[in-house]
């Protein structure tokens, strides 16, 4: 995530700014500071954006020195920790520089001379993490020199320093602050190149394993089948070119009737047999060890030995990708296999003996394959199969299914898989056909399979080895990664109309409390402002639905009985059906409770209530069942979930249903079929958030005509219900104390000024966090207690909270949002602040503000 200039001077991101021990210092110059938050800022690239495959932190580096050089920083130094630990300077910068009147060296010199202990500062900077300036504060005049730590995946990465000159002025609280912005942004960018280095380099390795261990399977199953030891050979060079996609393969053979005989294999030719005449090619041709039977690298090539009897060499088996290419452990355990083929096949007298001490390795290899293996006879009846085949099929493991028990492929893939077995049975080559949509489990699998011909014995049936992947994890990982994104976009839509909307609703709601204070006498018009508050409310629920899309409202789980939270809305749930629907409850009281935000989870009920009565506009029956259930290995895969004990929650109707495309997009925020005004498209997306974050599940099934069907999954839990304090209209005893209030919206903090006086309380008003510090500075007696926003322009309320605590050890601070969460009082001091989320009634805000103001001593 890349921030703006203004969020990198104002304190974005602010646990990434500590104060330099000992050091109190002037603003400095924020115009400096600024500009060069902006010109980082402007050359990073908007949004949340994935590193390419070409990402370099170094250029980055680079660039970051060029920004900061000269009008930030008269020198720009840059240090690294490499993997031994050892700090090394990366680069450095110096005005000079640009007139290429200075080396690095001379600029490292210069730089030195002007900060003595820059060694020693900067080796406490990359032991503690913690910026430091030099010198310190002793006199008015101002440091000239900062070094901030570069901190990755939580460890010192290195440091960077920015100096002036005795011409320049030095550095304030302005630039220490920018400087420490701009590393603690340099490093996540750091974090996130090196995090998707890792990212690519192990999906590089496991597709290239998985690729070398298909191509191995049909390299062997070929090369057993051959006869010759030229065809064996031929073959045998071609498939390790392809096996590794090398730029060339050879196959030597120094024992035997038939040798010497030496065969190429090179990039886009076919494979080249030398005799014993062609001395030039064959010089410079690796060559064998006799007494090796373990891989070696020769020169740019990786070789392995043909191994006959008694572990005696009879040629080798070698390829070579580019000069100088580094060979991993795969690659030499791969071509290990690949001469032990060609060994066995070429051997006819010792093949008996190979495969029986080879069995047990083939064994562990074909079994723990990730892709399914399975054969089958000419009819397609299964013959064997592997472990990664029984999860893809949801079979049993081979050696646990009786003989004349045999698994079946599922019926929409019997025709394209019969259809592949033919081609393989007339002799073609058939090999990543894609299946698409096969129904396993009550799931639909998206499937790539591949068959070969197995050899067969005079007078026995033949066989195919089909090798099946199940691809659908990876392309619903692509449509989830599309959803995401298009989720933060309207995540922040929300989060932005919930904020302000929130700020209306604390208005009406606090107005309308008044209201029925002083109309106790007028029946109707108190009437008229109890459905003001009734509608408020209603708002209100809107308001946390869209919170939860935006994430901006954090869920306060309990542990609830579900049966009894519902049983308790069941009179309001019979009422918003409505006379046409039957309702019908199958509710076990045995089952366990749940842990879930209770506000949330009756939102919920309601919603799925209102949704299929919404369905059933001639009427219809409407089924709520709660009860146990045991998710075991088999079902786990079809939920999602881990294996254990949930609860689930089902809600039927017999209204006129979804079809395919709907039901697939009901879940999605803002996404609603019933039409303008009439339903927003919150409400299912609010539902499947709330489950999510309790650890369960929810899905819909649902056919046009035939009603649908909501079931939810939440964990069990053994704790006893929370119980909830009980409200009490006790009388509020009227304050005495004085309130700063910091409100940048003029109605709210209008509002909250009237409530607070009402109360008794003296108070002083501010339109911002700046007002409020200076409203403090000015005013002679004691305050008690702050009242904030969170976010108020360019000082938050955290911020201002701090600063005044720091003032005043005894101020008490009540923080109010509509979209930020109890965090905020982290950096507060403990037992002095608390926390009161918007829309609020003003009694609300009266009892805490009372609560706070008891626990002073």
């Amino acid at each position: 995530m890349t921030l703006g200039a203004d969020d990198l001077l104002n304190g974005a991101e602010s646990e990434r700014l500590r104060p330099v021990a000992g050091v109190d210092l002037p603003e400095g110059q924020p115009g400096r500071a600024l500009g060069f938050t902006q010109r980082v800022a402007s050359s990073r690239p908007s949004g949340n954006v994935t590193p390419s495959a070409t990402a370099s932190y170094e250029a980055g580096l680079e660039a970051l020195l060029d920004l900061a050089v000269p009008d930030f920083a008269d020198w720009c130094a840059i240090d690294v920790v490499d993997q031994d630990g050892v700090d090394r300077q990366f680069a450095i910068r110096h005005a000079a520089r640009a007139q290429e009147t200075a080396s690095a060296q001379e600029c490292t010199e210069q730089l030195s001379a002007r900060v003595p202990d820059l060694a020693a500062v900067r080796q406490r900077v990359l032991e503690s993490g913690q910026s430091e300036v030099w010198p310190l504060a002793r006199s008015e005049e101002l440091p000239c020199c900062i070094v901030v730590s570069l901190l990755v995946n939580n460890l010192v990465f290195g440091a960077i320093t920015f100096a002036t000159d005795g011409a320049t002025v030095g550095y304030g609280q302005a630039e220490i602050a920018a400087a420490e912005q701009v590393a603690w942004h340099t490093s996540i960018a750091i974090e996130r190149v090196l995090l998707h280095r890792d990212a690519r380099e192990a999906v590089r390795r496991t597709q290239r394993i998985a690729s070398q261990l298909h191509q191995l399977i049909a390299a062997s199953i070929t090369v057993a089948g051959l006869r010759s030891e030229e065809d064996i050979l031929a073959n045998l060079v071609t498939s390790t070119r392809n096996v590794f996609d090398a730029d060339a393969a050879v196959v030597s053979l120094d024992v035997g009737p038939v040798a010497p005989l030496h065969v190429i294999a090179l990039r886009g030719q076919n494979a080249t047999f030398f005799d014993e005449h062609g001395e030039e090619q064959i010089a410079e041709l690796p060559r064998s060890r006799p007494n090796s039977s373990t891989p070696w690298r020769q020169d740019d090539w990786l070789v392995a030995p043909l191994l006959e009897r008694r572990s005696q060499s009879r040629g080798l088996v070698a390829m070579r990708r580019t000069s100088g290419s580094a060979f991993g452990t795969e690659d030499k355990e791969v071509l290990t296999l690949l001469a032990q083929v060609a060994s066995r096949a070429l051997d006819a007298a010792d093949l008996s003996r190979t495969i029986q001490n080879s069995e047990a390795r083939w064994r562990v290899l074909v079994d723990t394959a990730p892709v399914g293996i399975v054969e089958v006879d000419p009819t397609g009846r299964v013959q064997w199969w592997n472990r990664a085949a029984g999860r893809v099929f949801l079979w049993s493991e081979f050696a646990d299914t009786p003989d004349d028990i045999r698994p079946t492929f599922p019926e929409a893939a019997l025709e394209p898989l019969r259809t592949l077995w033919s081609e393989v049975l007339g002799g073609a080559v058939a090999s990543g056909r894609d299946f698409v949509d096969i129904e396993i489990g009550g799931r639909r699998r998206d499937l790539t399979a591949s068959a070969a011909l197995l050899p067969s014995v005079a007078g026995e049936e033949r066989s195919v080895l089909t090798l099946v992947d199940d691809v659908t994890d990876q392309r619903e990982l692509k449509a989830e990664l599309r959803h995401a994104h298009q989720m933060e976009i309207r995540g922040q839509v929300a989060s932005s109309v919930a904020h302000d909307f929130n700020n209306l609703l604390t208005l009406i709601s606090g107005y309308a409390e008044i209201l029925s204070q002083n109309l106790e006498a007028d029946g109707s018009a108190l009437e008229m402002v109890r459905d003001i508050q009734a509608t408020t409310s209603r708002a209100s629920m809107l308001t946390a639905q869209l919170q939860t899309i935006g994430r901006t409202r954090a869920p306060e789980p309990i542990v609830l009985d579900p049966v009894a939270a519902i049983e308790s809305n069941a009179e309001v749930l019979e009422r918003i059906v409505g006379v046409d629907v039957e309702l019908h409850w199958s509710l076990d009281d045995d089952n366990a409770n749940v842990r879930v935000d209770a506000d949330q989870f009756e939102q919920m009920i309601l919603n799925l209530a209102l949704n299929a009565r919404d369905a059933m506009p001639e009427g219809g029956d409407l089924n709520i069942k709660v009860g146990a259930i045991s998710v075991d290995d088999q079902s786990s895969g079809e939920w999602r979930l881990a294996p254990g004990e949930f609860v689930l929650i089902s809600v039927t109707d017999t209204g006129v249903g979804m079809d395919e495309e709907t039901r697939q997009h009901c879940f999605d925020p803002l996404f609603t079929t019933k039409g303008p005004f009439k339903g927003t498209g919150l409400g299912l997306a609010a539902a499947r958030r709330l489950v999510e974050q309790s650890g369960g599940a929810i899905r819909c099934q649902s056919k046009v005509g035939l009603g649908t069907t909501f079931e939810i999954l939440l964990p069990a839990v053994t704790e006893l219900v929370t119980d909830e304090p009980a409200s009490s209209d006790v009388a509020r005893p009227r304050g005495s104390a004085t309130v700063l209030l910091a409100e940048d919206d003029e109605g709210l903090r209008r509002l909250m000024v009237q409530v607070l006086r009402r109360n008794g309380y003296q108070v002083l008003e501010s339109d911002s966090a700046e007002s409020a510090l200076s409203v403090f500075d000015d005013f002679d007696g004691t305050i008690d207690l702050l009242v904030s926003d969170v976010v108020m322009g360019e000082l938050s309320g955290p911020e201002l909270a701090e600063r005044l605590q720091h003032a005043a050890t005894g101020l008490r601070v009540l923080m109010v949002s509509g979209t930020a969460d109890p965090t905020v009082l982290e950096n507060l001091r403990p037992k002095s602040s608390a926390f009161l989320a918007k829309p609020f009634k003003p009694s609300q805000l009266v009892d805490h503000i009372h609560e706070l103001l008891s626990r002073r001593t």
